[in-house]
């Protein structure tokens, strides 16, 4: 085939002129002017006497099978741009057939657009330059390619023509592309599947057709072969029949550091010691006549640093059938391994701390449960021994995110999990679960006791303060735990239980809670609950009640809002249970609204039925301040109600606000600019109250209950009290105590300068006809024309 390509030769005269060859041409073309048929020679191979035929035969036939065998494309073309050769491997790689290539313009192997013409020094510039292109296959797909172009020159040093290798690298761009989205979504990563090497190696061809006739184009093929030879990329080794080295291309001197003056003649294999045997059985399958296609195996440098390499191998052979040598080509893969290695990691471990993931924790229960058949009957992997699952979750971790950034929570994850490992065995695993939670494995425990300290060790050692960047930071954690197999005997439901025992550590502030059944019973009363809230209120079962606010004289100056739920079945459901899961499950978004709608509407009513213009007090949860219509939202409320703003207080938690400060003040800010108030509930015992006083747009200060309660005996409530009235005092703000039961908490807080309360000491919580019967009893009332006003 190649000795028939190159046969004719080609003109040593000619004259080059640049042209274009089309005007979309990646490629630039050349005329020749041939002026004589006399063949060129290779710069040093001019025609020599005595030179040896069948020495140069066994030199074409070794190059010739080496480009067949090669797993790249190698593509050679005149200056007129028109196919003379292409490999098979060319031809697979673009998805023709070699027959079609052949005197066809290389243009069509590339994309439209990357036809532009180039000059013929830019062609003189390709000697040995490797580039990454874009190539188009015959069904018009485009994909990446990495190429090597060398160009041939005649006697003259002129150009005569190009050869140029081609390698697909579409699978190393999908590799990488895959690499940078597992980096980019380490909370979601899914497990990435080692593509199959492309195979292009094809059987090679062991008969030559016939003798070469004219020994310059002999020459000339050896001179195109040795081109090809040492401008591919991959490493290529050439052994004689007794298995000696008797050719490196350049590219193995590159990779592995050795020479081929240091090689020749020598039975190097480049093999690790554990790969011994491999190489007896390559050679037995060369020598079978068989052929080696993208064995991933493990090769040497130089250096004794170990290569993973896809090898591929073939014998050549004399008209007689005896092997005369073969040739063993190598596609390094250490870097494409070590990307799929960090993939494979990246699956089944976080990013940021370095643990295994949920993913991987999942594969671990089902492991620690997978029952085995032995002598007929079902076991445990551990029948004989007790585990332990805990959960673990940091306590208010999202405000270390919020307050002081991710990266600072980034880091402090990073020490929490070091410091879990101390806390355990190495039979013992640790994974991360989600976002500010940790699972973890206490694998043959005797009794409960073993967990429980394990847990407090766990509890102590995160405790411990943490210094990040100059910030001294404390935080908590609340740990629940399950035990196999006595709270459960498959992973859904020792997972469930551990995390309801983590929610009651939470709630109770105990630090870790093992599960009881109790809990299951109250997982499912709260899920009844929540199955019920979310239709409650299309069905009418919430009621607005008012809770009257007097002065210190006893009069009654306004009114709080306070939502019920009377349930068909269930009965009175108390807002402590319910307003939480609303909370959580965003139910608190449309019951917000409606309780806001109905109390400025009753508020109104009122108003237009002439009682005093009371203030009417409304609660803001924590979730409705992350709504980014709320400031809209009261807008409308108020304009359809038409309720004048000012009539209108808002009470918010300090939570509420702390959960995103910034946003939550600039939207208070909005809204006291339409003249509606604000009052901070339950001062005093939130944690950053002080800090963020002096910011707040507020106007009351709600003394929490727990400070009333005791306040007639107890001198450090008593104390409380009055640097809460002092300190509003002093801003100028009013104070509202609640919780008011007793004639001596009001004397108390009446003597203190606390103007406002409201308890049940100056009345209960009650529906609208019944606070409004309460107002024509105690208030004065005249009347003016058709109207009565209370005054």
């Amino acid at each position: 085939m190649f000795k028939h390509i190159f046969k004719e030769g080609i003109s040593e005269k000619s004259s080059l002129t640049e042209r274009n060859l089309e005007e979309k041409g990646e490629i630039q073309t050349m005329d020749l002017s041939k002026s004589s048929e006399k063949p060129y020679y290779p710069p040093g191979k001019e025609q020599q006497e005595n030179t040896n035929p069948e020495q140069s035969e066994h030199y074409l036939c070794l190059l010739e099978n080496a480009v067949e065998i090669m797993q790249i494309g190698v593509l050679i073309t005149d200056l007129d741009g028109k196919i003379i050769y292409a490999n098979q491997a060319q031809a697979d790689i673009y998805g023709y057939q070699v027959a079609a290539l052949l005197a066809q313009l290389m243009q069509i192997l590339l994309p439209y657009e990357r036809r532009k013409p180039l000059s013929l020094d830019q062609i003189k510039a390709w000697k040995g330059l490797i580039r990454e292109e874009w190539g188009l296959k015959k069904d018009e797909t485009i994909f990446p390619i990495r190429v090597m172009s060398e160009v041939v020159k005649d006697a003259r040093g002129e150009p005569c023509g190009i050869v140029t290798s081609c390698e697909d690298i579409s699978e190393r761009k999908q590799l990488e592309q895959e690499l940078n989205t597992y980096r980019q979504h380490l909370e979601e990563l899914v497990i990435g599947h080692t593509t199959e090497l492309r195979t292009t190696n094809r059987e090679l061809q062991h008969k030559i057709a016939e003798h070469l006739c004219i020994e310059e184009a002999l020459r000339k093929s050896e001179e195109r072969y040795r081109i090809v030879l040492e401008t591919v990329p991959d490493p290529i080794v050439v052994y004689d029949a007794e298995n000696k080295i008797d050719y490196l291309n350049p590219a193995f001197s590159r990779i592995f550091h050795w020479t081929l003056a240091e090689c020749k003649g020598q039975s190097f294999y480049f093999t690790p010691p554990e790969n011994q045997t491999e190489i007896h059985a390559l050679f037995e399958e060369i020598r079978k006549g068989g052929t080696i296609a993208g064995l991933e195996t493990t090769r040497l440098t130089r250096e004794n640093n170990t290569l993973q390499v896809s090898l591929s191998g073939a014998g050549f052979f004399d008209p007689n059938g005896k092997l005369q040598g073969s040739v063993i080509t190598m596609q390094d893969m250490t870097e494409r391994k070590k990307t799929e290695e960090e993939m494979k990691f990246l699956a089944y471990h976080d990013a940021l701390t370095g643990l295994p993931n949920r993913k991987a924790f999942n594969m671990r229960l089902h492991y620690e449960l997978a029952p085995s058949a032995s002598e007929g009957l079902e076991k445990r992997r551990f029948p004989q021994h007790q585990w332990a699952l805990l959960f673990l979750d940091l306590d208010r971790f999202k405000f270390v995110n919020d307050t002081l950034g991710h990266y600072i929570g980034d880091e402090m994850l990073q020490l929490i999990a070091n410091r879990l490992h101390t806390c355990l065995r190495k039979s013992d695993y640790i994974f991360r679960f989600d976002g500010d939670e940790f699972t973890i494995i206490l694998n043959t425990i005797n009794d409960y006791t073993d967990v429980a300290r394990v847990a407090q060790k766990i509890r102590d050692e995160i405790a411990r303060p943490y210094s990040i960047h100059g910030h001294e930071l404390y935080i908590t954690a609340s740990i629940g735990i399950s035990l196999y197999p006595n709270d459960g005997d498959n992973g859904e439901t020792l997972l469930q239980n551990a995390d309801m025992a983590m929610y009651s550590a939470k709630e109770e502030g105990q630090g870790y809670r093992f599960f009881t059944e109790e809990m299951n019973q109250k997982a499912f009363e709260r899920m009844r609950l929540e199955n019920s809230l979310r239709c409650a209120l299309q069905q009418d079962q919430f009621l607005v009640y008012y809770q009257p606010v007097a002065d210190h004289n006893n009069q009654v100056i306004g009114m709080e809002a306070l939502l019920r739920w009377n349930h068909p079945n269930l009965g009175w459901i108390s807002p402590t249970q319910f307003i939480p899961i609303a909370e959580e499950t965003g139910v608190i978004i449309p019951l917000g609204k409606w309780v806001l709608q109905a109390a400025c509407t009753q508020a109104q009513k009122w108003h237009d039925m002439g009682y005093p213009d009371f203030s009417i007090s409304v609660n803001l949860s924590t979730r409705q301040f992350r709504e980014p219509d709320l400031t809209e939202m009261i807008e409308q409320v108020l304009a359809e109600t038409h309720l004048a703003p000012n009539r209108l207080k808002l009470e918010v938690t300090e939570s509420g606000i702390m959960d995103n400060p910034d946003d939550a003040i600039a939207k208070m800010h909005i809204l006291r600019a339409k003249g509606i108030h604000f009052s901070i509930d339950d001062f005093g015992t939130g944690y950053s109250s002080l800090s963020y006083l002096k910011r707040l747009p507020i106007d009351i200060l709600k003394i929490d209950r727990s400070f009333v309660m005791d306040a007639p005996t107890d001198k450090d409530d008593q104390e409380i009290i009055k640097t809460i009235i002092a300190m509003a005092h002093n801003l100028r703000l009013d104070t509202i105590a609640e919780g008011v039961e007793t004639r001596e908490q009001q004397q108390f807080l009446a003597r203190n300068g606390c103007r406002m309360m409201q308890g049940f000491y100056f009345g209960h919580p009650m529906p609208a006809d019944q606070f409004e019967a309460r107002l024509c009893s105690t208030l004065p009332q005249h009347k003016t024309g058709d109207r009565t006003y209370f005054l």
